[in-house]
């Protein structure tokens, strides 16, 4: 007898995963708590828009706090971020561009509008979400009534949702150099002007990732103290890297932090839950590739069986109406995080 004689066949590599491809692997995710009858919220990378639609196609209650205009549906209100997510923010790559949001929309942070706005052939913009609005706005008036009223929704989201869902996408981010504020994407990419003076690159650490999660936990438990949370981290590759070597070498460096950051935080608290679609469509050892072939793109096909995995393991979780309520931060849990932070703190 050895510690390993008595394991299920799932933890050993010969009977869990040489069998198997994505489409048949099982007991690869044992859910915390049921998420049937929550009011779920979506944000995050471009993968978490699967999510969302999966979600809402089998008929779980995905809010949608900033919905189109009446008779803009389909492809057309995707084009202007509307259905994408639970509210209309486009892509939240980073943590620090969720925590971010998060202050500004609960009143913790005030974001002066020349720091937010952009231009680009005479049309604004808004410079932490360019890609709402693919043509830009007429006034610079218009960007800060959008974002202000974007700003209330998201907020109404915190304090409804039940579940919050979030795919964590990037560690690199272009931020503003005087005020420190970080930006969805690079300026002068999809609008504004790049400027060396003013812009600066910074590649998030495993710390900094931590103590912004941490930090959004914090914000929206006291917003909601019933709040869960489902991290999931993106398996679709970097599209470029600004950091001096090869895109392959970022993009692994990049995965590997959020998803170590993941794992921290769910093995943490009970209140946090991971998913692994990451390790679903990023391992070789789960046959065929389920990439097009742009090696970057995930099939309908990798998508599906990352939905099928998910579901499944939900079925037969017993459901509740309500959750649980986990309350206000406990002492112990203040101990954890500074445990967490010190441990990991740089020397």
């Amino acid at each position: 007898m050895t510690p390993y004689s008595t394991l299920p066949s799932r933890q050993f590599w010969k009977t869990g995963v040489t069998p198997f491809t994505s489409c048949t692997i099982e007991e690869i995710y044992s859910p915390k708590w049921p998420i049937e009858g929550l009011r779920i919220a979506t944000a995050g990378s471009c993968f978490a828009q699967e999510i969302a639609r999966a979600l809402r196609d089998r008929k779980y209650n995905v809010l949608d706090v900033e919905p189109p205009p009446s008779g803009v549906s389909g492809k057309l209100a995707n084009r202007f971020g509307f259905g994408l997510y639970s509210a209309r923010h486009g892509n939240i790559y980073t943590s620090r561009h969720l925590l971010q949001l998060t202050r500004e929309a609960t009143g913790e942070l005030e974001i002066q509008p020349q720091h937010y706005l952009w231009q680009k052939d005479g049309r604004f913009y808004d410079a932490f979400r360019p890609t709402v609005e693919p043509s830009g706005l007429p006034t610079s008036e218009e960007v800060v009534l959008q974002r202000r009223d974007h700003l209330s929704r998201f907020r109404s989201l915190l304090s409804q949702c039940d579940l919050f869902i979030f795919t964590l996408g990037l560690t690199e981010a272009w931020f503003h150099k005087a005020t420190g504020l970080v930006y969805q994407t690079a300026p002068g990419v999809s609008a504004g002007k790049f400027s060396d003076d003013v812009h600066v690159f910074r590649n998030l650490t495993f710390v900094e990732i931590l103590q912004d999660m941490l930090s959004f936990r914090n914000i929206a438990r006291r917003m909601n103290p019933e709040m869960r949370f489902l991290l999931t981290v993106s398996p679709v590759p970097l599209t470029a890297t600004a950091e001096s070597r090869h895109v392959l070498v970022s993009t692994v460096r990049s995965k590997s932090t959020l998803r170590a950051v993941a794992g921290e935080l769910s093995e943490t608290f009970d209140d946090i839950d991971y998913f692994p679609s990451y390790e679903l469509l990023s391992t070789p050892f789960l046959g065929e590739a389920l990439f097009e072939q742009n090696k970057r793109t995930v099939q309908r096909a990798g998508v599906e069986a990352v939905m099928r995995s998910f579901f499944a393991a939900h079925e037969g979780v017993e459901t509740k109406t309500k959750p649980e309520v986990f309350g206000t931060k406990t002492s112990e849990e203040v101990v954890c995080e500074d445990a967490l932070l010190e441990a990991f703190a740089p020397q």
